[in-house]
């Protein structure tokens, strides 16, 4: 076979490249989009978990600071003697901005008495903190993270 006879190239055209390039492309922003959706699952889910840890270290507080809360969770759980957490914990939300931390809120009722609120301002940054509702003795929370409280919490669309 002669040198002019040969004339089909071994390589890939333009087009092709395009195309397979476009497929991976497609392929990728499916699996992009998958994954941001697991990692909000995996964060609510951790915020779940430790602000029930929070609710738990707080009423550990409770109990051995002769029946005060604290006024913080950022450092009086870490500082407490004995030690309740030994270490902050960090909402993936950055609720509390300052302290990189979830957001609590403590008062005093007259009927019910001194309640504390734990929440996370959630994926869509809420940032209406969980509000006394003195009348029915609970908070009411519009976020679209998790509150819990040593009062009821009503959950609200």
């Amino acid at each position: 076979m002669t040198p002019a006879e040969n004339t089909q190239s071994n390589g890939f055209t333009l087009i092709e490249l395009v195309i397979v390039m476009s497929c991976v492309a497609i392929i990728l922003s499916v699996v992009m989009k998958s994954t941001r959706g697991m990692q909000q699952e995996a964060q609510i889910t951790k915020v779940q978990g430790e602000i029930s840890t929070l609710k738990s270290a707080v009423t550990s507080y409770w109990k051995n600071n002769g029946g005060t809360y604290p006024e913080n969770i950022t450092t009086a759980l870490t500082s407490a003697s004995p030690q309740i957490l030994a270490e902050s914990l960090i909402d993936p939300f950055n609720t509390d901005a300052v302290n990189n931390t979830y957001g609590y809120e403590l008062g005093t009722d007259p009927t019910f008495g001194t309640y504390f609120c734990i929440y996370s301002q959630g994926p869509r940054g809420d940032t209406a903190a969980p509000a006394w509702d003195a009348a029915n003795q609970r908070f009411t929370y519009t976020g679209s993270g998790a509150a819990v409280s040593n009062a009821p919490v009503i959950k609200l669309p």
